[in-house]
């Protein structure tokens, strides 16, 4: 393998790992699928 293809897997599971853990530490209960109810926009005038 080339030093460029090894680096490209890496990075690539790097990105992957970092999507998993944001996922695993997101709070479960935010996404209630109404986005209205999770942060209401404020008015404007």
């Amino acid at each position: 393998m080339s030093k460029s293809m090894i680096l490209k897997a890496i990075v690539a599971i790097a990105i992957i790992a970092g999507g998993i853990l944001v996922i695993m530490d997101d709070d479960p209960n935010v996404p209630s699928g109404n986005i209205n109810s999770i942060s209401p926009a404020p008015t404007q005038e």
